[in-house]
C-alpha cells in the first residue's frame, strides 16, 4: 500500500499560526510535532511507500519534517497550481503501478486509537482489492454543522450529503446512519482512475496530458502550471464518489479531528489545572480555561477565562472561546491592512 498525504490548504481559520507559506499540517504544536508529522508516523508500519502532494512554497518545509529513514520511499508531487482533490489524487494515481492500492489522507487531521485505526484501513484494504472505492465514515459524536456526512446501510453508501443546518444535523444524528465525512479514501490507482474516466472525463484526460509532459528531479515530480490550469478543478466527491455505483464506507470509530478552528485545538492541547493551554510564555492570575499559544512573548493574564490569544511574530489575535468560526470573518479585515500577513 502506498499513503497519498495531501497537503494542500492554509488553514485560514487558525491564523495567525496557519499562513499560506506555514500551513496548520506544518506547525509544530503537538508536543514538538506537526500534523503532517503525525501524518506520516501513524501509517509507518502500514505503507510501502510515500506519496506527498504539495505545493512549490511548502515543499522545503515538507521536506524538513519528513523522516530521514522514509524520504528513500518518499515521491514529492508538486504541484504548480491547486486544482482541489480530485486532481491531485489522479496525479497521485497515475504515479503509482495500476494495481497498487492508495490509501488517500488529508495532512492536516488528528488521529488517535491506533488499534481501532489499523483496523479500519485493514478492512478499507480488503474492499480496495475487491476493486471497490472506499471512504472512511467517522460515528457522529454530536450534531456538527461544520462537516459534510455519508448515508449509509452497512458498508453500503447511499448519499452524500452537504454541510447541514442544524436541524438537519440533528436528524443525521438521531437516523444512526449517518456519518461525518472524514476526507480519507483507499481504493487501486487504476479503480480510481477508471470510475474518474468515466465519470469526469475532462479531468482525467487533463490530468493525463498533464502528467505526460511532468519534469523529473531526483524525488520531485513537478506538473506544469498551463497544463495544471486546464484541469477543472473539482473535489472527489463531486468528481467521483458522489457519482459512483462502486463506493463503499468503512464506519470508523477511532477519535478523529479535523482542528478546523480554535475551538477545537483547544480541546486537543494539554491543560494546566485552572484549563490553560500549557504554554512557557503564559503567566497568569485567576485566569481560566484560555487557550494560550506564545511565540516568543511573554503573556500575563489576569481575571479572564475563555478567550483564544495567539502571539506570532508579526500579530496577535484575541478572541473568545466558542466563536473561534469568526477567525475567517476577520480576514478580511486583516488583508485589507496588509495582505503579506496571509503569506
Amino acid at each position: 500500500m502506498k499513503t497519498v498525504i495531501l497537503c494542500g490548504g492554509a488553514g485560514t481559520r487558525l491564523w495567525p499560526i496557519s499562513r499560506q507559506k506555514t500551513p496548520k499540517q506544518f506547525a509544530q504544536i503537538f508536543n514538538g510535532e506537526s500534523l503532517f508529522e503525525n501524518t506520516v508516523l501513524r501509517n509507518k508500519s502500514l505503507s510501502d511507500s510515500y506519496s506527498v502532494v504539495v505545493n512549490k512554497t511548502q515543499l522545503p518545509l515538507c521536506k524538513e519534517q519528513m523522516p530521514e529513514d522514509l524520504k528513500a520511499s518518499t515521491q514529492f508531487l508538486i504541484e504548480s497550481t491547486a486544482r482541489n482533490t480530485a486532481p491531485a489524487i489522479a496525479l497521485a494515481a497515475l504515479s503509482s503501478d495500476p494495481d497498487e492500492i492508495l490509501l488517500i489522507l488529508p495532512s492536516d487531521h488528528l488521529i488517535k486509537d491506533m488499534d481501532v485505526y489499523n483496523e479500519c484501513i485493514a478492512a478499507a484494504c480488503k474492499l480496495a482489492n475487491q476493486e471497490k472505492l472506499v471512504t472512511f465514515g467517522i460515528k457522529a459524536k454530536y450534531p456538527e454543522t461544520g462537516f459534510g456526512y455519508i448515508e449509509a446501510d452497512g458498508i453500503n453508501v447511499k448519499s452524500f450529503k452537504e454541510k447541514p443546518n442544524l436541524e438537519t444535523a440533528i436528524k443525521y444524528l438521531e437516523s444512526g446512519n449517518f456519518f461525518w465525512n472524514s476526507g480519507m479514501f483507499c481504493f487501486k490507482a487504476k479503480t480510481f482512475l477508471n470510475e474518474l474516466k468515466e465519470y469526469s472525463s475532462e479531468i482525467y484526460d487533463q490530468c493525463l496530458n498533464t502528467h505526460n509532459n511532468l519534469q523529473t528531479n531526483g524525488d520531485e515530480k513537478h506538473f506544469d502550471f498551463e497544463d495544471m490550469l486546464k484541469i477543472p478543478s473539482d473535489s472527489i466527491d463531486y468528481a467521483v464518489m458522489e457519482k459512483s455505483k462502486n463506493v463503499c464506507v468503512i464506519p470508523s470509530n477511532f477519535y478523529w479531528s479535523d482542528l478546523g478552528s480554535f475551538d477545537s485545538l483547544y480541546n486537543e492541547l494539554k491543560k494546566n489545572a485552572e484549563g490553560n493551554t500549557i504554554d512557557k510564555n503564559h503567566l497568569s492570575f485567576e485566569s481560566k480555561n484560555n487557550l494560550v499559544i506564545s511565540d516568543k512573548k511573554v503573556i500575563a493574564t489576569f481575571n479572564v477565562e475563555d478567550l483564544i490569544i495567539i502571539e506570532t511574530k508579526d500579530s496577535i489575535l484575541v478572541g473568545k472561546r466558542g466563536e473561534s468560526q469568526n477567525v475567517k470573518k476577520l480576514l478580511e479585515q486583516v488583508k485589507g491592512r496588509d495582505k503579506t500577513l496571509l503569506e
